[in-house]
């Protein structure tokens, strides 16, 4: 009988439609939330705000989710005794979606969450394996631990030398490190995520962060945005939250994956030209601008600009391979965008709560 699957991160974007897909697919696996709180108490609190907002209706999978009080910045996970033995015991499983994806925090503060919490999550993993129950661990890092590598950026590669245009890029390039580094020493069975810039569902647009992509969209539709310093020849990768959880999934669930597996729109990226294009074409607008540097831009635009001059393609063959198994085709960004838009316009651009099955449901009427 399978054990329980351990659940980081499951208040954040990509955690919660993990922890959905969980709950939706069946069987009778058990999901253990580990969740950052004063008390037990507070941690099963904020579980339930993360079902409120994915459903109106909780389906009956939710009963098999429950919380634990944890924090990666704590040691040992700040785990009770008692917890952390009632984990070692029933856990085979582990998806290690937490981390801080602020571009702004101290290196020193995003290595304590990313890279010292990835530790915390490992030495788990090892004390589960001396069980002999350990059976996955699926890390998600990201593609952009290829920082400012120019051409293309494979599945294979890690190192090569490459500068970082933020504190998250680095503390995520130093957690996979950790990682790989855990597999070749210690034997652990361990996968790694690397999503690119995650967008809203691919079908109802649902998303609970408006960030990255959406910040320039929405100041463009407010008509706060005419030009942008960028290349129009820049690459824009974008992928749906679903694409990357489906890529979880058959992580999680396929023993023969080992490695990092880039979640990504790859080959289907779009440039900034064609993304600012389509765009403009869907809000019935005349296109912002690209233009060279010593634009003034409003503030906040800091977050993203630096993603409007990429030159790294990413490779995926490994990531199609494995989601082909599971009977998962890829999506063209072209396909998706005027329901990220959509659904960013229902939403009323974060302001107004709209549950993931609310989603589906307006996108399907």
């Amino acid at each position: 009988m399978s054990g329980a699957i351990l659940l980081t991160g499951a208040t954040g974007f990509l955690g919660m439609d993990t922890l959905a897909r969980l709950l939706e697919r069946g069987g009778q696996e058990q999901v253990v939330a580990l969740v950052r709180a004063e008390d037990r108490a507070g941690a099963q609190e904020r579980l339930r705000a993360v079902l409120a907002q994915l459903y109106d209706q909780p389906p009956p999978g939710a009963q098999r989710v429950s919380a634990v009080r944890g924090d990666l910045l704590a040691p040992g996970l700040g785990l009770t005794a008692a917890d952390r033995e009632r984990l070692v015991a029933s856990v085979d499983r582990i998806v290690h979606c937490a981390a801080s994806i602020s571009f702004e925090l101290p290196l020193a503060r995003a290595r304590a969450i990313n890279v010292d919490g990835t530790a915390r999550v490992l030495e788990l993993a090892r004390e589960i394996a001396a069980r002999g129950r350990l059976r996955r661990v699926v890390h998600v890092s990201t593609a952009y631990v290829s920082g400012c590598h120019e051409g293309e950026f494979g599945e294979r590669d890690l190192e090569l030398g490459q500068r970082f245009r933020n504190t998250y890029e680095r503390s995520k390039h130093e957690a996979e490190l950790l990682v790989r580094d855990a597999s070749a020493a210690d034997g652990l069975p361990l996968a790694v995520a690397r999503p690119s810039i995650v967008v809203g569902h691919r079908g109802s647009g649902w998303t609970p962060a408006f960030n990255v992509l959406y910040w320039p969209m929405r100041a463009f539709e407010r008509g706060l945005l005419k030009e942008v310093p960028a290349r129009a020849d820049s690459i824009v990768d974008i992928v749906p939250v679903d694409y990357v959880t489906d890529g979880i999934l058959a992580l999680l669930d396929d023993e023969r994956a080992h490695g990092a597996y880039n979640l990504v729109a790859g080959e289907r990226a779009l440039s900034a030209g064609e993304l600012v294009q389509l765009h403009a074409a869907a809000c019935g607008r005349e296109p912002v601008r690209l233009v060279g540097s010593g634009v003034e831009l409003p503030a906040g635009a800091e977050t993203f600009v630096p993603y409007f001059d990429v030159r790294c393609c990413f490779g995926d063959a490994r990531a199609k391979r494995l989601l082909a198994r599971a009977g998962v085709e890829k999506p063209d960004p072209r396909d998706y965008l005027a329901q990220l838009i959509a659904y960013a316009r229902l939403a009323r651009w974060g302001k107004r709560p709209v549950s993931r099955q609310a989603s589906f449901v307006a996108a399907s009427a």
